[in-house]
């Protein structure tokens, strides 16, 4: 570890910042493979995002029949 330390050290500035980004990189790499394929936690997440209600709905449907009433004002 002290190697590696050393040798961040010795790196320019720009360097540093280039390493420190490739690491990253790898970091979520890392990640991605380490997924289990278990869609569970997934769904849970997707079955917590906010959907809209047949009230919402059935406004926008009527709204949506006097979209074509609406004119541009004339200059």
């Amino acid at each position: 570890m002290n190697d590696l330390i050393q040798t961040y050290n010795q790196l320019s500035e720009t360097q540093q910042k280039q390493l420190v980004a490739f690491a990253n990189l790898l970091l979520l790499k890392q990640r991605t493979k380490q997924s289990t394929g278990n869609l569970t936690d997934w769904k849970d997440k997707i079955t917590k995002v906010s959907t809209w209600t047949e009230e919402d709905i059935r406004a926008l449907e009527q709204n949506s029949k006097h979209l074509n009433e609406w004119r541009v004002q004339d200059w």
